[in-house]
């Protein structure tokens, strides 16, 4: 007699659990899903930042990311670093704002911004800056890639190119500073 209790109590318990699998009231797996949701501040999953055979796929990747950086960083500091140089406020505040792009991805060699003016491209602000592989503040960037001897008025991807660094695929997209003399971007570089 004392094994009916048992019994109905495990009755019960496999009656309940049958109850929750099939309402969907069940936790959640502790096992990590194999996709990611993309957010405002990742590359979507559909978009890949290594050379592929597409070179044409990774600069629309590249260019829209390049988009997607210069409307984050803080663009008065920019225009600010470019004026007071590296000692400034806003030259750390760049500085800071560049590592932490270029750190969402390993993929990501460099993160930069330029001044485009009468032809000629500088360095502003480098992720790198003060590392051995870094441009210093207003370097020219007599190797830059042919696409970057014009203004730049819309994102653009280019490469493969070859400068002082490597090879590379870059996408580079304007930074509105509220001037109209020079044109400011921000570059993204993947190694080819």
């Amino acid at each position: 007699m004392n094994q009916y209790p048992g019994m109905k109590l495990g009755a019960m318990l496999l009656l309940l659990t049958a109850i929750l699998l099939f309402a969907g009231c069940t936790q959640p797996s502790t096992v990590p899903a194999s996709t990611s949701t993309p957010t405002a501040t990742t590359v979507p999953p559909t978009a890949t930042l290594t050379p592929v055979a597409d070179n044409q796929t990774l600069k629309t990747t590249l260019s829209a990311l390049a988009g997607e950086y210069a409307q984050e960083v803080d663009r008065q500091a920019v225009a600010t670093a470019m004026k007071e140089g590296p000692n400034s406020t806003a030259f750390a505040t760049v500085l800071g704002q560049l590592k932490a792009l270029k750190a969402r991805d390993s993929r990501i060699m460099y993160v930069y911004t330029l001044a485009q003016k009468n032809g000629s491209v500088w360095f502003i602000v480098d992720a790198n800056y003060g590392l051995p592989d870094g441009s210093d503040y207003m370097d020219e960037y007599t190797d830059a890639a042919a696409e970057l001897r014009s203004p730049v008025t819309a994102p653009i991807g280019v490469g493969p190119y070859t400068d002082q660094w490597g090879t590379f695929y870059s996408g580079y997209a304007p930074v509105d500073i509220g001037s109209n003399e020079t044109v400011v971007l921000m570059g993204v570089d993947v190694r080819a």
